[in-house]
């Protein structure tokens, strides 16, 4: 959580300049996904802001701009339920 907060007060961005957040769903560790989802969730729903998920094969070479892409054909996660881990 420090390091998002160093993160925006570094970039001068307010937590209300966020309408958006997306969270990488997996696969990964269950650990690093469980708890990077919890903060998210926490966060989204504290600030009323819209959690977006997305797999990690929807980026291609570090490219998040793919994301913004797959969000704009409505081909993301909205149901954040169902993460995926990895061993």
């Amino acid at each position: 959580m420090k390091l998002l907060l160093n993160f925006l007060e570094k970039e001068k961005i307010s937590i209300n300049d966020i309408n958006k957040i997306f969270i990488n769903l997996g696969p990964g560790k269950f650990t690093g996904t469980r708890i990077s989802l919890s903060i998210v969730k926490a966060i989204s729903l504290v600030n009323k802001i819209t959690l977006i998920g997305f797999n990690s094969k929807d980026i291609t070479k570090g490219n998040y701009k793919n994301l913004i892409k797959l969000y704009k054909k409505k081909l993301l996660i909205k149901d954040l339920k169902k993460p995926i881990y990895s061993s």
